[in-house]
């Protein structure tokens, strides 16, 4: 059993009301920037699965000509957005595999 010299030792004295007042603002302007940050987060998961889910294709090696249905797109621009991408994500698309689109 402890004695009343050892529990009262153990309890910090109480903040000063400024210290207290300080550490609430600390603590508002903290809780802020979390959502915020929270929120820009959910907006970055959308684009990350976009991104993940676009399928880029290179068919020069192919010697075909897709579609209609394609869009083409900058080599260097689609490199820098996996990059990018790459970057925010931990996503490895460097090692994620292209492969030929069928054509009827």
């Amino acid at each position: 059993m402890t004695d009343m010299t050892e529990a009262k030792e153990s309890v910090a004295p109480p903040l000063p009301s400024v210290e207290l007042e300080r550490l609430r603002r600390e603590n508002a302007v903290l809780h802020r920037r979390v959502a915020r940050l929270e929120k820009e987060a959910e907006a970055a998961r959308a684009l990350i699965a976009q991104t993940k889910a676009l399928k880029l294709w290179d068919f020069t090696p192919y010697r075909v000509h897709p579609d209609d249905t394609w869009v083409a797109v900058d080599r260097q621009s689609a490199s820098e957005l996996l990059a990018a991408l790459a970057g925010i994500d931990h996503w490895d698309p460097w090692h994620t595999r292209i492969e030929p689109r069928t054509q009827p």
